[in-house]
C-alpha cells in the first residue's frame, strides 16, 4: 500500500556507508505518525570505530554504543517495522546506501524497497528556496527541527517534508504524489551487496597523507547514478575536487557527486563544469584551480566552489 510508508534516517560511525551507528523510522500511515523506533548501533565489525569527523556531527561515540545491538539486531527490526511499504529519506542515496553496505558487511541479504527521496522532491516543490538542505525546507513548512543529525528527528523530520509535499499537491498517497511532482519512486533490489574497498584516513585507515593520496589515485570513479534528480544542481556535471575538504574525503565526495547525478574526475579538463576548491598545504590556489580559472577566462562553462558551497549544492549542511 503506498499510503502506508516510512520515513527513515541513519548516522555512520566513519567515512565507510556501512557504519551504521544509529538510525531512526518514523511509520505514516493515512497521513499521520502511527509509530516511532530508534536505537544506537554497534557498527559491522570491520568498520566499528569512530571518526573525530563523524562524531563532531553527531556526538555518537564508542562508548555510546558499547551496549547498543548490532546490525544484524537492528536490521531484522527495520524490516519488521517498515515491512514492504516504500522508505522515504532526505537524501535517499546516503541511507539506501548504508543499508545495503551494512549488510554487506554483515553478510546478509535486505530485502526490496522502493523509495523516495525528499531533497530531490523538495528541489521540485520548493524551488524559491536559496538551497534544499534539511534544516532550510523544515523552517520553510514551519517544521522544528531541534536536534539535527540525530537520527529519530531527521526521520520525523523527512516525514513531515514528504507530508507538506503531500499538501502542496493534494494529494495522499506516494503514488499520487509521484504523478503530481513528477518524481519517479526509486527502487532498491534485494540481495546482499559485495563490499568495495572504502579508503578511511582513520585510527584503522593507515592514515599517512601520502598513502590517502595513494590510494585515491588507485581508486575507480562511481559511476553517475541511474535514479538521480534531474532538477539537481550537479547532475550531468563533470565535477573535480582539489584538496582536502573538512566535511569527507575525496572517496565519499566522488560518491556523492555521482550520487547526485554528477560525474567525478581526478583532474580538470575541457568538460570540467565544477570545482571544488578545498585546503591545500600552501594555502594558495591549487594548479587544478589555476587550470579551471584559465578554462573559464577562454570561455568554459566552468565553476569553482568552496567547500561550503559544495555541500550546499548537494544539499548537505556542513559538518
Amino acid at each position: 500500500m503506498l499510503d502506508t510508508w516510512t520515513a527513515i534516517d541513519f548516522e555512520t560511525a566513519n567515512n565507510d556507508r556501512g557504519s551504521a551507528c544509529a538510525v531512526g523510522l518514523v511509520r505514516i500511515s493515512d497521513g499521520r505518525v502511527v509509530e516511532r523506533y530508534s536505537s544506537l548501533i554497534r557498527p559491522p565489525r570491520p568498520v566499528d570505530f569512530f571518526s573525530a569527523r563523524n562524531t563532531a556531527v553527531h556526538g555518537i561515540t564508542a562508548a555510546d554504543v558499547a551496549g547498543a545491538p548490532g546490525w544484524e539486531r537492528v536490521h531484522r527490526d527495520i524490516v519488521d517495522f517498515c515491512g514492504q511499504s516504500p522508505l522515504v529519506a532526505h537524501n535517499a542515496a546516503f541511507d539506501v546506501g548504508v543499508l545495503r553496505r551494512a549488510c554487506a558487511h554483515s553478510g546478509i541479504a535486505h530485502p526490496e524497497w522502493d523509495y523516495v527521496c525528499t531533497l530531490a522532491l523538495s528541489r521540485r516543490v520548493w524551488g524559491q528556496l536559496a538551497d534544499h538542505k534539511l534544516p532550510t525546507v523544515c523552517a520553510h513548512i514551519g517544521h522544528p527541527l531541534s536536534a539535527h543529525h540525530r537520527a529519530d528527528a531527521d526521520a520525523e523530520a523527512a516525514a513531515q517534508v514528504l507530508l507538506a509535499a503531500m499538501a502542496h499537491f493534494g494529494t495522499t498517497s506516494l503514488l499520487e504524489l509521484s504523478g503530481a511532482s513528477g518524481l519517479a519512486l526509486s527502487h532498491l533490489p534485494a540481495g546482499v551487496a559485495e563490499p568495495e574497498p572504502e579508503p578511511e584516513a582513520g585510527p584503522r585507515g593507515g592514515g599517512d597523507r601520502f598513502s590517502r593520496w595513494q590510494s585515491q589515485a588507485r581508486a575507480v570513479l562511481p559511476r553517475a547514478g541511474s535514479g538521480a534528480d534531474p532538477d539537481g544542481p550537479l547532475f550531468g556535471q563533470v565535477v573535480c575536487v582539489s584538496g582536502d575538504l573538512d566535511s569527507m574525503d575525496k572517496t565519499e565526495a566522488w560518491k556523492r557527486v555521482a550520487e547526485a547525478g554528477g560525474h567525478p574526475a581526478k583532474n580538470v579538463t575541457k568538460k570540467t563544469g565544477v570545482l571544488v576548491a578545498g585546503r591545500n598545504d600552501h594555502g594558495g590556489k591549487s594548479a587544478k584551480q589555476r587550470q579551471a580559472e584559465a578554462y573559464a577566462a577562454r570561455g568554459q562553462a566552468v565553476r569553482v566552489v568552496d567547500e561550503a558551497r559544495f555541500l550546499a549544492l548537494l544539499g548537505l549542511n556542513p559538518a
